[in-house]
């Protein structure tokens, strides 16, 4: 359950943007906000206290919009290294999920992913929201949602591993605010294409299976066969889905391992908002297979 998730905050996107999921996760249990805004210490230099008193001013226009959705709010000013302070305050705060923003703009010009939001997808073992922005020029930089009814319509890419099942889980607590889920499934390892038919089929009822997990949703699924990472952004597309919520299956102990390169990928090529569930050891290199509790 999200109950308690973290906001950071570097005033160049609206309050009303950054905070527009919020009113969607009050009504699958949210209870707390944390605002966040880091002074950087690598830039402030001298000035730290001056953008440190700024900064208080300016980022209880937030607290107060998240206050107007009756939610306890509390909201920190810290000085220190941008990256490493928002993972050190999630984990001292013991947050569900942390809510981070992006342009769209450097994701179709084939740009990396800002380097904030990079580190903590990476290194983090929280939930982690990436709402996305389109950036238009009209004399100045401002921003417009990509999508503005963020839980509407859920693509969840399956691919069977004991991983994947915790995003059938976490739908499972979003039930109250979502209205649709698509199930997708890519064939990516064929070895013999007279057996691709019967890897099909084994697909769509696995599929048909964890569908009927989800009864209390209205729910689809679809087996294709390619590139996943490419697979997932094109039908996030063709399928008009509002968010992906995808399962970090980073293999290895390295920090910048723990995405895994699929999410990753996902993740810098798509303008859709991304849902990204951590990994977890106890299920690294794990599959899912007809024993488990999802068969």
């Amino acid at each position: 359950m999200i109950e308690t998730v973290l906001v950071p905050a570097d005033f160049t996107i609206e309050t009303e943007d950054l905070l527009g999921c919020i009113g969607e996760l009050k009504n699958a249990g949210l209870k707390k906000v944390i605002l966040l805004h880091v002074v950087d210490i690598h830039k402030s230099q001298g000035l730290a206290p001056m953008f440190e008193r700024n900064a208080e001013k300016r980022i209880e226009d937030y607290a107060g919009f998240a206050r107007e959705l009756e939610i306890e709010t509390e909201t920190l000013v810290i000085v220190g290294d941008i990256r490493k302070t928002i993972a050190e305050v999630a984990d001292r705060k013991d947050v569900d999920a942390i809510i981070m923003g992006a342009t769209t703009k450097g994701f179709i010009k084939g740009k990396l992913l800002g380097r904030t939001t990079e580190y903590i997808a990476r290194s983090s073992k929280k939930i982690l929201l990436v709402e996305k922005y389109d950036a238009l020029k009209e004399g100045k930089e401002v921003y417009e949602k990509a999508c503005r009814a963020t839980f509407s319509k859920i693509l969840v890419p399956l691919d069977f591993s004991k991983e994947a099942m915790k995003a059938v889980e976490q739908l499972q607590e979003f039930e109250g605010i979502v209205k649709e889920v698509l199930l997708l499934h890519v064939i990516d390892d064929i070895k013999d294409m007279d057996l691709v038919d019967e890897q099909r089929a084994e697909a769509k009822e696995k599929l048909r299976r964890i569908k009927e997990r989800l009864a209390g949703m209205k729910s689809q699924f679809l087996v294709v066969e390619g590139i996943p990472s490419d697979e997932i952004v094109k039908f996030a597309s063709i399928e008009d889905a509002t968010l992906i919520m995808l399962t970090a299956r980073g293999k290895g102990t390295l920090m910048d391992l723990l995405l895994g390169s699929t999410a990753e990928s996902v993740l810098r090529k798509t303008t859709k908002p991304v849902l990204i569930i951590p990994a977890s050891k106890e299920f690294e290199g794990e599959d899912w297979d007809e024993g488990e509790e999802y068969a």
